[in-house]
């Protein structure tokens, strides 16, 4: 018999969706791999937005550079000379190619495309290790549907069941991908627990501990309970939710923990449990589900 539920009930799967508007729009359907003529200029301007054009330009030519194994891929980004490439084959290279074909064709001196291959490391377009751009990132399939799977599902870890279900890839691939995606600086990991959980990288960190908690269906049912009756006893919401009582003490010491509840006694002396409203209100700024809108308002 399960310790969290007295008899087997079956949970409605609710999604988890960012509340985009606090957020960079992020549109991770693959735009497919383009032309070196870029027949479709829109799309990868939308995508490398951020980038300065010799930047972009940098870019291309190093698409090709770092599929190139016989060049080892290690490299430091505290280099603060172009001599210091020397140090770093696949990035001397890079350099190299660069100043062949941008600097006559563009103009660029070599101290501007020096300055921009360190900046694209800064920021994480060329990644060597991974021989790599963002842009090829951004152009995979399987790595854009993990992408848009955590923006749906904020605080998800790896033995999560709906990765399986939705994505068709076990937990070892699912882990790989995932190392990618953070090397990438597309995605970050919280250590909550005892589990590693996912977000967005655009997404603060401020509420991750709430995110993760809430998504334990139960939560939101106790704080819906604490708030339609603050002086209500733990057996009496352990009877209404069909849970043992100790279940529900388990999670009260620690929605009390996370500031979420606090007990104190009313002017009668009595013991009641005051849900905290503003932090809820400030979550929900930031994520969509759970939707508290309607306790907000007053069950």
């Amino acid at each position: 018999m399960s310790l969290e539920k007295k008899r087997d009930t079956k949970e409605s799967k609710g999604e988890n969706m960012l509340e985009e508007s606090q957020f960079r729009r992020l549109d991770f359907t693959p735009i497919g791999k383009k032309e070196r003529k870029r027949e479709d200029e829109q799309s990868f301007i939308e995508i490398v937005d951020e980038l300065t054009e010799i930047e972009k330009d940098v870019l291309e030519i190093a698409e090709d550079i770092l599929k190139l194994k016989r060049y080892d891929a290690e490299f430091d980004l505290d280099v603060d000379s172009e001599a210091e490439f020397q140090k770093f084959p696949i990035i001397e290279k890079l350099y190299a190619k660069c100043i062949a074909k941008l600097a006559y064709q563009k103009g660029y001196s070599k101290e501007e495309l020096f300055l921009a291959i360190r900046s694209l490391e800064e920021k994480n377009w060329i990644v060597t290790n991974e021989r790599r751009t963002k842009l090829e990132i951004l152009q995979n399939d399987k790595l854009t549907a993990i992408l848009e799977f955590i923006k749906e599902n904020p605080g998800i870890h790896a033995r999560d069941d709906r990765i399986e279900e939705t994505l068709e890839i076990t937990r070892t691939p699912f882990l790989k991908h995932i190392m990618t995606l953070e090397r990438f600086k597309l995605i970050r990991s919280k250590k909550i627990g005892k589990s590693l959980h996912y977000f967005l990288a655009d997404v603060p960190d401020d509420y991750d501990k709430y995110k993760v908690i809430f998504s334990n269906p139960l939560i939101p049912k106790i704080l819906i309970e604490l708030f339609k009756d603050e002086s209500v006893a733990i057996s009496k919401i352990g009877d209404t939710l069909d849970v043992y009582s100790g279940t529900i003490q388990y999670h009260m010491k620690k929605l009390k923990n996370l500031d979420l509840v606090r007990t104190t006694k009313n002017q009668k002396g009595e013991k009641i449990h005051l849900v905290n409203i503003e932090l809820l209100k400030l979550y929900n700024e930031f994520f969509k589900e759970p939707d508290f809108s309607e306790i907000l308002q007053g069950l």
